[in-house]
């Protein structure tokens, strides 16, 4: 049980020992189950009944599928009765007793819907118990397309939040069991596009951006046949995101501007601040502090409407990059150690990582040459646990020697610093240590 708590069981194994919990009701494996598992998979309350009660469960004739005034009515039902159960574990309580699969799936994916922005761990936990009610669906009453819609729902929902907590393998093999059982489906467009949303945002995680960029060309053609001049905006955030990641940085910035015009920010908030935010980073990493600045103040609105502890640290970082850029670098160092512990209390690790290396940038403009040696070397103990892409783990390592010898300079960290931002878009870059041929 503790293995399968962990999310640590080979994909076909998982399957079968969720199905023998769910289905099959073995009381020895629910006794062995943690606690918080079992009250959110609903098992909590569940009692083995006697023999007599089950030969006659054996024996009955199986549900026959709902009419569709029926089903309508009992989808709406289970709406209901999911926003119950979403209420209760925002406040923390268990999830209401009896509830059927359907609403209970529905409830958890809400409520991991909701942590996206706060805490990425917790919210592939809840989609990954999602998946596991999912098991529990119909097929007699709600038809075998209909349920892998919902399977598919879950799967897609865990992995994009699997994504988001930076598990890209596990993320992939839950997207494509998603598009498996879209496939096996009744073909809703709706559930394709959040599904080609996802694809596409992990795709552009992996730094694929030619597939990610044809599927969010998908979407756009899909939102402008809906007509829907906020979403063909939203997907212009993100068209213009992969377009920087690029290097492209006037076309991202000719995109961004565009969003801009487009986004509803009382509907989306933060969509707003995804594009007021991209923009900015883009007219930094391209060299144009001045524009950075006046977009700043432009944008103010819709970035302090960020909305979740992710968005507040990625927030956190333009004002830290700008704050070096003007030579600020004592408040540039405040504002990156306040990054560094709020990337490292979400588990974003690497991300910590890759400031250290700008904080210690800004530590030896001000003279603090063993506190820069010792961030230096704190990110590459990160890197090397983590398994960072190999040529960035080889600088920080070069980096974090010349310290100890005493040779390292400002031009060798901002080199290092510098690449290391860039290979989180691009793996294939490989280190040249220009400063180092210099010296």
């Amino acid at each position: 049980m503790a293995v399968l708590a962990w999310g640590s069981l080979p994909t076909k194994r998982e399957k079968e020992v969720l199905r023998h919990l769910l289905v099959g009701r073995c009381p020895e494996c629910f006794a062995a189950m943690p606690p918080r598992l079992s009250a959110l998979l609903g098992l909590k309350r569940w009692r083995r009944p006697p023999a007599s009660k089950r030969a006659a469960q054996d024996s009955a004739p199986q549900r026959v599928r709902a009419k569709p005034l029926d089903m309508e009515r009992h989808l709406r039902a289970q709406r209901r009765a999911a926003d119950r159960g979403l209420k209760a574990l925002e406040a923390g309580r268990e999830l209401p007793p009896r509830m059927r699969p359907l609403a209970h799936m529905w409830a958890l994916l809400d409520r991991s819907w909701q942590l996206r922005h706060d805490d990425p761990q917790e919210m592939a936990c809840l989609a990954w118990i999602a998946t596991a009610v999912s098991l529990k669906l119909d097929r007699g009453f709600y038809g075998r397309k209909r349920v892998c819609d919902f399977q598919a729902r879950a799967e897609a929902d865990f992995g994009n939040a699997c994504r988001a907590a930076n598990r890209f393998e596990d993320a992939e093999r839950a997207l494509w069991r998603a598009r498996q059982l879209f496939e096996q489906g009744t073909g809703d467009p709706f559930l394709e596009v959040r599904l080609l949303g996802f694809e596409a945002s992990l795709l552009g995680d992996r730094r694929r951006w030619v597939p990610a960029t044809q599927k969010l060309l998908k979407l756009l053609a899909f939102y402008q046949e809906q007509g829907d001049g906020h979403l063909i905006g939203r997907t212009f955030v993100t068209l213009g995101l992969y377009a920087g990641h690029e290097g492209r940085y006037e076309l991202a910035v000719e995109r961004l501007e565009h969003s801009l015009k487009l986004i509803d920010s009382k509907r989306e908030p933060y969509a707003a601040y995804c594009a007021a935010h991209n923009l900015i980073l883009f007219l930094l990493e391209s060299g144009r502090l001045a524009e950075a600045k006046r977009y700043r103040l432009l944008l103010s609105g819709h970035l302090q409407n960020a909305g979740g502890r992710i968005a507040q640290i990625k927030f956190r970082v333009l004002e830290g990059h700008i704050a070096a850029g003007e030579g600020n670098h004592r408040r540039a160092e405040n504002i990156l150690r306040e990054v560094i512990d709020g990337y490292e209390q979400a588990g974003l690790l690497i991300c910590a990582g890759v400031e250290m290396l700008h904080l210690a940038v800004s530590l030896l403009h001000q003279g603090k040459a063993e506190e820069a040696e010792q961030t230096v070397t704190e990110a590459a103990e990160i890197f090397s646990v983590h398994r960072f892409e190999r040529e960035g783990l080889q600088a920080v390592i070069l980096l974090r020697d010349a310290f100890r010898m005493q040779k390292a300079t400002l031009e060798m960290t901002l080199e290092v610093a510098d690449f290391l931002r860039r290979l989180m878009n691009d793996p294939s870059l490989r280190f040249e240590a220009r400063a180092w041929e210099e010296g």
